[in-house]
């Protein structure tokens, strides 16, 4: 029975016979249509474009150039001596801090005004003393405009200090006659010569009395800082300097030098902030002990 032959009716064999015409006719309408595709792409025209045109449909729709710009340089404007302390000086004198006077201070005012005078307070404003920096931590201040800041801080205090921008050159703000030029620069090269000068024995500098240090004092109370980087007895620690084998006289100059914030060698800006509240009794002890360093 397995091998007996498939027997088709008449519908059957009409269903095949229509589907093989309709099969060959599909396969004839391909065949037509990729001839005449392939008949396009060998005639089609190729359209040519001039180098002008080639040259603008390659060229960038943007660019950047690097050159030298004109711009109007503006003026900085004038700061009011109000905006100059609120931008540099209200952080400290708002709050206190560091020991600052609060700017309506009458009393801390006055006192500081009375004892020291209004050219001290502009030195110390304009130079910075202890822990204020010079001109507030901003360089960009001219001396003049620290000026007006110290008289706006006076002014709030209610301290009658008589100084302003006219008659700042003539009078010292305490009605005293400023000295004459000539005046001024002998002062300053007797302040100059006595911070580094010494008496005949050797034992002072600035004015301090190196006999007078108690090198103890220095050991338990003020080279515990110094340890860090400068090591136990003054050998050096990795990159900074040993300061064994020195005299009294030499660690004090250096000393006084940091703690007026001068520059001296490349490691001011670590030593200065370190010697800033540094007293002369401070700078006596610490030489005297380190004096006694043997330069190995």
């Amino acid at each position: 029975m397995a091998n007996q032959p498939i027997k088709m009716d008449a519908g059957n064999k009409v269903l095949l016979f229509i589907s093989a015409i309709a099969l060959a006719g599909a396969v004839v309408f391909l065949v037509a249509q990729l001839v005449n595709w392939l008949g396009q792409m060998g005639t089609a025209e190729r359209t040519t474009i001039t180098e002008e045109q080639l040259t603008e449909r390659l060229t960038p729709a943007g660019r950047v150039e690097a050159g030298p710009v004109d711009v109007a340089e503006e003026e900085p404007a004038d700061l009011s001596p109000g905006d100059i302390y609120q931008n540099v000086c209200a952080a400290c004198h708002d709050t206190g801090a560091s020991g600052a006077p609060i700017v309506d201070d009458t009393d801390e005012w006055s006192s500081r005004f009375s004892d020291k005078g209004m050219d001290t307070l502009f030195d110390h404003s304009i130079n910075g003393f202890n822990a204020m920096p010079a001109k507030g931590g901003d360089p960009s201040l001219s001396d003049d405009e620290v000026r007006r800041a110290v008289a706006y801080m006076l002014d709030q205090a209610d301290v009658d200090h008589g100084w302003s921008p006219d008659n700042g050159a003539a009078e010292n703000g305490n009605g005293e006659e400023a000295a004459s030029e000539e005046e001024e620069a002998a002062a300053e090269e007797e302040a100059a010569a006595e911070e580094t000068a010494t008496n005949g024995n050797g034992e002072t500098v600035n004015g301090i009395d190196l006999a007078a240090g108690d090198a103890t004092r220095a050991e338990n109370q003020l080279y515990g800082t110094c340890v860090a980087c400068h090591g136990a007895r003054g050998q050096g620690v990795g990159i900074f300097p040993a300061i064994a084998g020195n005299t009294a006289e030499f660690i004090a100059g250096r000393l006084v030098a940091y703690r007026a914030g001068e520059t001296v060698g490349d490691d001011t800006h670590l030593m200065a902030p370190n010697a800033r509240n540094l007293s002369d009794q401070d700078i006596a002890d610490l030489s005297a002990y380190i004096a006694t360093f043997d330069e190995s």
